[in-house]
């Protein structure tokens, strides 16, 4: 009995992925930053928001990108950002509490 191997694909093939085929299934991670990456445009380590800020966010000094020159200094900065974060939220709930 011969063993079959499975197809190779033909040279050129792109396989089809159909806009309603299911994603795998993951949590979505946690925390309020994507991966931090070295820039190769800036040299600089960046890192982004996962979600877009709104105006109130922005006004209120918050920043959906960071960069620096080091790693360290990213991470503080970040650290920043979320102690700034924390402080929109608890004015945030605070005021709404009063809106009725």
């Amino acid at each position: 009995m011969r063993q079959q191997s499975s197809p190779e694909p033909r040279k050129g093939y792109v396989p089809v992925v159909s806009e309603y085929d299911p994603l795998p299934a993951q949590p979505e991670p946690q925390g309020r930053w994507a991966e931090p990456y070295l820039s190769d445009k800036s040299g600089m380590w960046t890192v982004l928001t996962r979600r877009p800020l709104t105006r109130g966010q922005i006004h209120f000094g918050l920043r959906s990108i960071v960069a620096a020159q080091t790693l360290e200094r990213l991470r503080r900065q970040m650290s920043e950002q979320d102690e700034k974060w924390a402080e929109y939220i608890a004015t945030d709930r605070s005021t709404s509490d009063h809106d009725g």
